[in-house]
C-alpha cells in the first residue's frame, strides 16, 4: 500500500504484527523436537485462523468506504447521464410532434398531434414519473 494515511498505516502495521504471529505459530507447530498435544496443536491452529479473521476485518474496513464511495460516484454519473438522455428524448419528440403535424393536411396533421400529444402523457409521463421518482428516492450522499 503506498497510501500514507493514518488508517492504512495501522492496517499494515496490524498485518506486519499479525503475520509475524502467524510465522510464530506456524514455527511451533513445523518444530518436531517438541511434541505438542493435539489440544496444544488445535489451540495453535485456531489462533492462526482467528488471526486470518482479524486481518480480513481490518481490510474490509478499509476498503468497503472506498467502494461504497465509487458506487455513490457511479450512480451519480449514470443518473446525470440518464437525465441528459431524457431530456435529448422529450425534445426529439416534441420535435417529431411538430414534423407530424407539418407534414400532414391540417386536419389530419392537428389529429397525429392530438395522438402524439395523449400518447406522451399517458405513456411517456408516467416513465418520466418514474425516473424522477427513483431519483429522489435515491440518496447518494455520504
Amino acid at each position: 500500500m503506498y497510501g500514507s494515511s493514518p488508517r492504512s498505516s495501522k492496517i499494515e502495521s496490524y498485518d506486519y504484527y499479525a503475520k509475524q504471529e502467524q510465522q510464530r505459530l506456524q514455527a511451533k507447530l513445523d518444530n518436531k523436537d517438541k511434541e505438542l498435544s493435539s489440544q496444544e496443536r488445535a489451540d495453535i491452529i485456531a489462533t492462526q485462523r482467528a488471526l486470518e479473521r482479524q486481518m480480513q476485518k481490518q481490510h474490509l474496513r478499509s476498503e468497503v468506504p472506498k467502494k461504497v464511495t465509487e458506487i455513490i460516484e457511479d450512480g451519480k454519473q449514470e443518473l446525470a447521464r440518464i437525465d441528459r438522455l431524457w431530456v435529448d428524448l422529450l425534445a426529439d419528440y416534441a420535435d417529431i410532434v411538430t414534423q407530424m403535424e407539418n407534414s400532414f393536411e391540417s386536419k389530419t396533421g392537428h389529429a397525429v398531434k392530438e395522438w402524439m400529444t395523449q400518447y406522451r402523457s399517458y405513456q411517456i409521463v408516467p416513465n418520466e414519473n418514474l425516473i424522477y421518482d427513483s431519483k429522489a428516492s435515491l440518496k447518494l450522499d455520504k
